[in-house]
């Protein structure tokens, strides 16, 4: 566990805005076992937790992790267009069933 006066990069950050949370009782006794587990204060245990949840959440929006199959698979498709399809072009160029004459 890293020690209680190590600060992270975002704790010796200038903090000049404030975020204001409204809680449960038990959602705030939980936060405080929690710091107190962690060896922190409430605040900045939640502040570092919601930090890193925020983050992962963006990650998850511009990152995305295929295997090695699956990017040649990728790449092959790309590489590889399929054929010309005659009854698929025909069926893409009428009218669907969901649209009114």
């Amino acid at each position: 566990m890293a020690s209680p006066q190590r600060k992270s990069a975002l704790q010796r950050a200038t903090k000049a805005k404030t975020l204001n949370l409204r809680v449960t009782e038990e959602q705030k006794s939980a936060f405080e076992q929690a710091a107190l587990i962690k060896q922190t204060k409430v605040s900045n245990f939640i502040l570092n937790n919601a930090y890193e949840a925020a983050q992962e959440v963006i990650r998850d929006q511009h990152i995305i992790s295929v295997s090695q199959d699956q990017w040649n698979a990728i790449c092959h498709a790309l590489d590889n267009p399929p054929k010309s399809n005659p009854a698929l072009r025909k069926l893409m160029r009428s009218k669907s069933v969901f649209e009114k004459d």
